[in-house]
């Protein structure tokens, strides 16, 4: 399904660069489901320039944050379990190389997300009854999961 779906996860990043040798990002990111369900493994990938140094994180309210270089130049964040209705900040300094030629400015690639929510359906899709018809004496088992991952789930940076 590729409409009407209520996304799990809203993002809201601030980017500022102070000068040609530093910038300062904060994510914020806040779980929109019920409380009584959690994400697990979120991975949050924010995008660094190419000519980073060094990534100071200064701030982080849950998880880990690590420099990945060589993994294409991202911050990773990861998060094991993520509530509903919960809210995280990750605050972090990027040490840029100077350079003597003005480079161009960063292109700002998007912040992806990488996530799984066990009993969540972000079309709203909820099966209400199934009928097996087979002669055999085939007793189903009435359980039914509903996971909801992240395909290509990607924000843009303003």
């Amino acid at each position: 399904i590729t409409e009407n779906i209520s996304c799990p996860f809203k993002i809201f990043p601030v980017v500022q660069e102070r000068g040609r040798t530093k910038v300062d990002i904060t994510i914020k990111i806040k779980s929109i489901f019920e409380k009584s369900i959690s994400a697990t493994n979120v991975i949050i990938r924010i995008p660094c320039p190419k000519h980073t140094a060094n990534v100071n994180v200064i701030s982080i309210s849950a998880g880990r944050a690590k420099y990945e270089p060589t993994s294409g130049n991202v911050l990773s964040w990861r998060i094991r379990r993520f509530p509903g209705e919960t809210e995280y900040t990750l605050s972090a300094e990027l040490d840029l190389v100077a350079t003597v030629v003005e480079q161009k400015s960063w292109s700002k690639p998007p912040i992806s997300l990488d996530f799984q929510v066990p009993m969540f359906t972000a079309s709203g899709l909820r099966v209400r009854f199934l009928r097996v018809q087979e002669k055999s004496n085939y007793k189903p088992v009435k359980w039914i999961r509903y996971v909801t991952k992240a395909g290509n789930y990607q924000h843009r940076l303003a």
